[in-house]
């Protein structure tokens, strides 16, 4: 389970913004952009997962648009929480949602004929 899921796409950012949003809102997936190529996306409550642990859905992560000098882009998505407050179980949750939503993307990606490659 890693710490980051980094994918190479073709397009610009105004391109593949709208596009992780049709993705990831359909896996329900809230976006707050910080700006044009920062956003964070978050599924479930943080209040809920601190009352009631690792039994409560609390999935928070950054995602990042690097443009590249080639035009390609870097779409970074990395943890935005620990999990810590569902305990050792939730950590392990929210690495493994991470892992899942890195699968979403690069299907998703793929079959649009966008993707590049997954970047170790």
């Amino acid at each position: 389970m890693a710490d980051s899921v980094k994918l190479q796409v073709t397009g610009t950012p105004d391109q593949v913004r709208p596009f992780l949003e049709q993705v990831l809102q359909a896996e329900g997936f809230r976006f707050t952009w910080e700006n044009p190529g920062d956003c964070i996306i978050e599924k479930g409550s943080r209040t809920k997962a601190l009352l009631l642990g690792a039994f409560a859905t609390h999935y928070k992560y950054r995602i990042l648009l690097h443009p590249q000098q080639d035009g390609t882009l870097i779409v970074d998505a990395g943890l935005a929480t620990t999990g810590l407050s569902g305990g050792a179980i939730g950590v392990a949750k929210v690495r493994k949602k991470l892992d899942e939503v890195g699968r979403v993307l690069s299907d998703a990606f793929q079959n649009a004929g966008t993707l590049l490659s997954r970047v170790a």
